[in-house]
């Protein structure tokens, strides 16, 4: 006696392409918090420059120094897939006009930044610090 077995055909649309979905996260878990890093550029910002008069000689160590505390502190904040980079200017005040510019090319949903500005009596000093996003 012959077996009979059913068969069923599976018809498969060449246009029709899967849809996968993502397996990792697109989002940092700690993401960059500009009110966290406003306090301690201010922090340290005010500690430095409190006392500080405009000296050629010592200007240029200085910045690198805050600017190298600011990013030591703001990396201990654990923020991941970001990068952290920080800049400080001193200007002296000597009856000049000075105009500073910023431009980027950044992710706005992801990339922050803080920005601070500090007026001695003898300069002037502008701090930024950018989180900008890595995957």
């Amino acid at each position: 006696m012959p077996h009979q077995f059913e068969t069923s055909e599976k018809t498969c649309d060449d246009n029709e392409t899967p849809k996968y979905q993502n397996n990792y996260r697109m989002d940092p878990q700690n993401p960059f918090k500009i009110d966290l890093v406003d306090k301690i550029v201010k922090s340290v910002m005010n500690n430095r420059l409190d006392e500080f008069a405009y000296d050629d000689a010592e200007t240029a160590k200085l910045c690198g120094d805050i600017a190298t505390e600011i990013r030591r502190r703001v990396k201990k904040l654990n923020f991941d897939r970001y990068k952290i980079v920080v800049t400080v200017t001193i200007i002296e005040k000597s009856s000049q006009s000075v105009e500073t510019t910023l431009g980027f090319l950044w992710d706005s949903e992801r990339d922050k930044y803080s920005a601070f500005s500090f007026e001695g009596r003898t300069f002037h000093a502008q701090c930024s610090v950018f989180g900008i996003y890595y995957e």
